[in-house]
């Protein structure tokens, strides 16, 4: 190998080094598009009060694979339910996320007499169709 070439190899990964030290990219510096005249131009400071800075639209998110929510199916089924069984569903939905937060407090230790309130609460959710 020649000197030149391992000299040319030196300086690019020191230029390497120093660009991945100093994390300087084209990207984190903003542009803006400014219109003067019928001109246009770029700079990296804003021309105007309300210019706008471009390269700021956000990645598209693919959510093709996930599980869609159930919310929907709920709440079309809740709402057939007439008023006082929608207000029933809505008390034990809280009700019983507050019994399996101290169900699960209670860990190794929960008897079945612990978990009857959850079992009655599940049980009347059921029977309302929530």
């Amino acid at each position: 190998m020649s000197v030149s070439a391992i000299r040319w190899g030196a300086a690019l990964v020191a230029i390497m080094g120093l660009q991945a030290a100093c994390g300087v990219r084209a990207q984190d510096t903003p542009t803006y598009k400014c219109v003067a005249r019928g001109r246009v131009t770029y700079s990296q400071i804003p021309c105007a009060p309300g210019a706008r800075e471009l390269g700021e639209r956000h990645a598209r998110v693919s959510m093709r694979y996930e599980t869609p929510p159930q919310d929907r199916a709920k709440a079309e089924r809740r709402a057939e339910l007439p008023a006082d069984a929608r207000a029933e569903c809505s008390a034990l939905d809280s009700r019983m996320a507050a019994q399996r937060a101290q169900l699960k407090s209670l860990g190794a230790t929960a008897t079945l007499h612990d978990e009857m309130p959850l079992v009655q609460s599940k049980k009347r959710y059921r029977e309302l169709h929530c």
